[in-house]
């Protein structure tokens, strides 16, 4: 047999054992993503279970339309669940490939470390895409299908979401409702005190003599009129918005104070209307909190461009709008990311156990969404540019991924916990324990 012939059937060889390698990691990276994608969207789901029960046992509202809502939240649950499964099922498979001392045969085999993240890159790719098509299509979809439940059920289960006289009513989400009394006969209000607390950075009460729900079919929602009242607040209105604050006419929406513009600090304001409208939405209820940010995510991009396009440069909504806009293309990337980086972080000294993948999976993906929401608080109240908001903890992470890689090449193995010991051991702990009296 000639040389050629021999040096063209070793590397056939190798070249097939490789890709043998490489079926063989994938599938156990994707065994692991398939367990943590369904036993966290699980454990999400059960939690939001819990918050519904109150619709079935309380409110009257059939199982069935619980089920609905259910789904409708699955895709918002999914983009958290996605990242996290990413990089879980990453470190998880390497820590027992590292353990089982496969990691080290295939090394020895001629199989380096970049090689072996070929299938790392493809399941975050995966968990890419389908990301993507979720913030595309599946939250705006969610968001839609959100909407007309709720106002489904406020529609047929009105009985059940009336607002009781002499009661303090948290029904609904960031309003304190309190009515001296009201008409059975004609639904309407005296007496009402409210606190509105749906922007956390101003609380605004309101008085008012009267008041009575409307339902609006066209925008799938149900609003409490308000008649012949004050809006107390701090840092609140412009002198714009205050002479804009008039009577609407019968059977119009008036227009509402915005929140977010302010005089100086520490003023005290006051206005007074001849009707105001409140927005009354089943959000708490229904477990659709504000950190899932439902009411900016569920916009397609060309509705959030054209916010972006309307709002006031400078203005809080602006930097919001801009944050969600960067955090649409980002978010997938992220699932790659944390795949890259869940890989060198699994490779660990034997002392870790089989249990130090999980327990540095959790501690990473603890960070990551902390860091992540405080850059997004930073971007969205102009500190930083929104791209850095929403791309800098990705960077982050692949910054980390290249330098743990680089640790697994020059040492065979990421010891973060050592690492965690010797800085402990560093750190004048006890002397701050027991510090020395003069």
């Amino acid at each position: 047999m000639r040389p050629s012939s021999i040096t063209n059937h070793r590397r056939t060889r190798e070249i097939s054992l490789l890709k043998k390698l490489h079926r063989y990691i994938l599938w156990e990276i994707i065994s692991y993503f398939l367990l943590c994608i369904f036993l966290l969207t699980f454990l999400l789901l059960l939690n939001r279970m819990v918050q519904l029960t109150d619709l079935v046992i309380n409110k009257g509202v059939p199982i069935a339309t619980v089920g609905q809502l259910l789904l409708t939240i699955l895709p918002v649950l999914m983009l958290v669940t996605l990242p996290m499964s990413t990089l879980v099922s990453s470190i998880l498979a390497f820590s027992r490939l590292s353990n089982d001392s496969e990691f080290v045969a295939m090394t020895a085999s001629g199989m380096s470390l970049y090689s072996q993240l070929v299938p790392v890159a493809i399941v975050g790719l995966l968990s890419a895409i389908i990301s993507a098509l979720l913030m595309m299509f599946g939250l705006p979809w969610s968001h839609q299908a959100t909407v007309d439940l709720r106002y489904q059920i406020l529609k047929n289960q009105a009985s059940a979401f009336e607002i009781r006289e002499q009661v303090f009513n948290d029904t609904f989400d960031g309003l304190i409702i309190y009515i001296r009394k009201s008409s059975r006969e004609s639904k309407i209000m005296h007496g009402i005190l409210i606190s509105d607390s749906r922007d956390n950075r101003n609380t605004q009460v309101i008085f008012a003599e009267q008041g009575i729900v409307i339902r609006d079919p066209v925008g799938k929602r149900m609003i409490l009129r308000l008649v012949n009242g004050t809006t107390h607040q701090v840092n609140a209105v412009t002198d714009e918005k205050k002479k804009n604050a008039r009577p609407s006419a019968a059977g119009q929406s008036a227009p509402l104070l915005d929140p977010k513009t302010s005089l100086s600090e520490n003023q005290y304001q006051v206005v007074r209307f001849g009707t105001y409208d409140l927005n009354l939405n089943l959000t708490q209820s229904l477990g659709n909190g504000k950190a899932l940010r439902i009411r900016l995510r569920g916009l397609p991009i060309s509705e959030l461009r054209k916010k972006i396009t309307a709002a006031k440069p400078g203005s809080g909504r602006y930097y919001s709008f801009l944050v969600e806009f960067h955090q649409r293309f980002a978010t997938p990337f992220a699932c790659l990311a944390l795949a890259l980086l869940g890989a060198p972080l699994g490779v660990q000294n034997r002392r870790s156990g089989r249990h130090g993948g999980f327990a540095l999976s959790l501690i990473v993906v603890f960070a990551y969404y902390i860091i992540s929401s405080f850059t997004e608080g930073l971007g969205e109240s102009g500190t930083i540019p929104a791209i850095v908001a929403a791309w800098g903890p990705i960077t982050l992470l692949l910054a980390v991924a290249a330098g743990a890689g680089q640790m697994v090449i020059r040492k065979g193995a990421v010891d973060i916990f050592g690492f965690l010991l010797k800085l402990a051991g560093r750190l004048p702990i006890s002397d701050w324990l027991n510090p020395k009296t003069a």
